[in-house]
């Protein structure tokens, strides 16, 4: 009769641990799922931002050799002596200011200038960066996770709680890192 209840109890014990267990990797798989879209997400968004900063790179390319053209072209027409007509002197004095103008506009305009350029270059490439770390981040997320489902389902094979326990931790881990991830990828780097 005692041998039969403890038997009984074993079994309950079991079972109620395969629960857990079970449990444990539902939830484990969930958050997973959540964490390999966000990654995906991460992927597609650190193309885009390098595909962005790539054609304001190449914008910034041309600017620097419409104004380099523009100053050498106003350094061409100043070596030669002023005509003495009038109104072929003021074609070259228009001429010189046009180029002049060019040049500042390539190189200074706010809107579409080489700073400009420069600035809007730059600013795709930390998001590129960022998206980068948060890639990385939610990749060891889901390695962590997917570590913590393997090990909850041999805890159900051989009736370990330790590796229960250690899938459970894992699971911490990968949430964990999925979080900063969201929040802070920069703080998950290793």
């Amino acid at each position: 009769m005692e041998i039969q209840e403890h038997a009984e109890h074993a079994q309950d014990a079991g079972e109620h641990g395969n629960r857990r267990a079970a449990l444990l990797i539902a939830v484990l798989a969930a958050i997973l799922a959540v964490s390999e879209q966000q990654a995906k997400r991460a992927d597609i968004a650190v193309e885009e931002n390098g595909i962005k900063a790539a054609d304001v790179w190449n914008e910034y390319q041309a600017k620097s050799v419409r104004a380099a053209l523009a100053r050498d072209l106003r350094g061409f027409a100043m070596t030669f002596d002023a005509p003495s007509a009038p109104d072929v002197a003021a074609r070259r004095e228009a001429i010189l200011r046009r180029l002049d103008a060019d040049q500042a506009h390539y190189e200074q305009d706010p809107d579409s200038g080489k700073t400009a350029l420069a600035a809007r270059a730059q600013a795709f490439e930390a998001r590129r960066e960022r998206n980068l770390e948060r890639s990385h981040t939610y990749d060891n997320a889901s390695a962590a996770l997917q570590l913590g489902i393997v090990l909850a389902t041999a805890s159900v094979i051989t009736t370990s709680r330790w590796l229960l326990r250690f899938a459970a931790a894992l699971g911490v881990a990968g949430l964990a890192l999925a979080i900063l991830g969201a929040v802070a990828p920069e703080l998950a780097v290793f």
